[in-house]
């Protein structure tokens, strides 16, 4: 894995015909493919299981990635298999970070090196939401999902000891249901501190997580961050009232346009995505009733996001 310069977009802020120039994910669309030494190329900028930390399980880990032609826009896309070796199922993981593997499933975990090129982002901004393109192949109900973690200093999925440089956290989990047309993906930053990041984390996988099913399959193509201007607390549609009571979530006030627009996403105060789906009727049914405290929930509707915090009782 080596890195490039970081690629900059332009995008131009609402009305002032300003140009302003937007950090985003490095090699985002998988165009860009290098030798890393392994049994297959690997896409620039990004990393797996057989680049990751211990050499000596390196050799014996599986192929979970590969290069598709089967893309979004471009010439190619990435797939991710789940594997099965040793008894155990090998998560289909990409990441621009590195990973740390374990026998244990529930030891492994992808991070950030600060100070190495190889295994680091930087970045420096506040995006509302990450977006890109997938196709979805499951098994008895498995669900891929991608996850950008903003932070600083040392960061990793999952935390290992880093939650307190935590910045912001998003997280887009798929339907366990085949997914057979490049479809759009969006899912929200929650922000848990002030401060601006220094890096991105970004892991993608085929499964979910220790419980993937071997031979699930996804393609990812065209990742993105998306900025507004002001930040994520420019919302212009500021009178919406969100509240839980009785274990559901009720939202008054959203314009008729985007109501039947609006996706919801539902996070504990760790950053962690318990529910996302459509609003019915102005009203969130959660499939399980969570442990009654503090959650966040965050609406988008077309090009706007809203986020409140929320009592569940």
């Amino acid at each position: 894995m080596k890195a490039l310069p970081l690629i900059f977009s332009l995008i131009l802020t609402g009305g002032t015909g300003m140009v302003m120039a937007q950090e985003q994910i490095e090699n985002p669309g998988f165009e860009l493919w290098e030798d890393a030494g392994t049994v297959t190329d690997e896409p620039v900028d990004w990393s797996s299981i057989k680049t990751s930390d211990n050499d000596t399980l390196n050799p014996a880990a599986p192929l979970v990635w590969g290069q598709s032609t089967d893309a979004h826009s471009g010439n190619y896309s990435v797939q991710l298999t789940n594997k099965g070796v040793f008894g155990i199922v090998a998560t289909g993981t990409l990441t621009n970070g590195r990973v740390h593997p374990s026998f244990d499933p529930n030891k492994g975990y992808v991070y950030t090196i600060p100070g190495d090129p190889r295994w680091s982002t930087p970045f420096t901004g506040r995006p509302d939401s990450v977006t890109g393109w997938y196709k979805y192949y499951p098994l008895h109900g498995d669900r891929a999902k991608v996850t950008a973690l903003l932070h600083i200093g040392a960061g990793a999925l999952p935390e290992h000891g880093t939650q307190a440089n935590w910045v912001a956290k998003a997280e887009f989990v798929t339907p366990p249901d085949t997914v057979d047309t490049w479809t759009r993906f969006s899912a929200p930053f929650v922000y848990f501190l002030p401060d601006n990041p220094e890096f991105i984390l970004m892991v993608l996988t085929a499964g979910f997580g220790t419980e993937a099913v071997d031979s699930s399959s996804v393609l990812y193509d065209d990742l993105a961050v998306v900025f507004k201007p002001g930040g994520i607390n420019a919302n212009t549609i500021r009178d919406v009232r969100v509240y839980g009571f009785d274990g559901r979530i009720y939202v008054s006030g959203l314009p008729d346009e985007y109501a039947h627009e609006a996706v919801s996403y539902i996070s504990d105060t760790n950053g962690r995505v318990i529910f996302s789906g459509e609003l019915s009727d102005g009203v969130i049914i959660l499939p399980v009733r969570p442990p009654a405290g503090l959650y966040i929930c965050t609406i988008t509707c077309r090009e706007m996001t809203l986020s409140r915090k929320i009592i569940i009782n």
